[in-house]
């Protein structure tokens, strides 16, 4: 996969991912925004020059009409992200989207979603 950037501002999200072990940065989908196949990502974000590996999910929510984009900063937990500018770089998409399965079932799948990011990132260390 060729790498692909974009950027956006945080905004406030309803606290589902965190509630499943995995707290998001929702990024603000700007209009006219070129954004790649619904799935989820293994890539890097930048934020206040600094780069952390990061899980990305490109959806359109659970009513399946509003894009969003949620990223998961890994090994990285109590940020405060709120009103912040993320620039993200997707570099590998790691799975197609899976109906929501219930909120204990998910939770197992963004666990392994996790640990494939960590993988990867442990053979792609450049």
């Amino acid at each position: 996969m060729r790498e692909l950037c974009f950027c956006g501002r945080v905004e406030k999200g309803e606290g589902m991912a965190t509630r499943l072990g995995c707290p998001t940065a929702n990024l603000a989908v700007e209009q006219g925004a070129v954004i790649p196949a619904l799935g989820v990502y293994v890539g890097n974000t930048e934020l206040e020059g600094i780069l952390y590996p990061s899980l990305i999910c490109i959806n359109d929510g659970r009513t399946g009409y509003r894009l969003k984009i949620e990223v998961h900063l890994l090994d990285q937990k109590d940020v405060d992200l709120i009103g912040k500018h993320l620039n993200v770089v997707l570099c590998n998409k790691i799975r197609d989207l899976v109906p929501f399965p219930g909120e204990e079932e998910m939770a197992k799948i963004i666990k392994d979603d996790i640990q494939k990011a960590g993988e990867w990132f442990s053979v792609h260390k450049d």
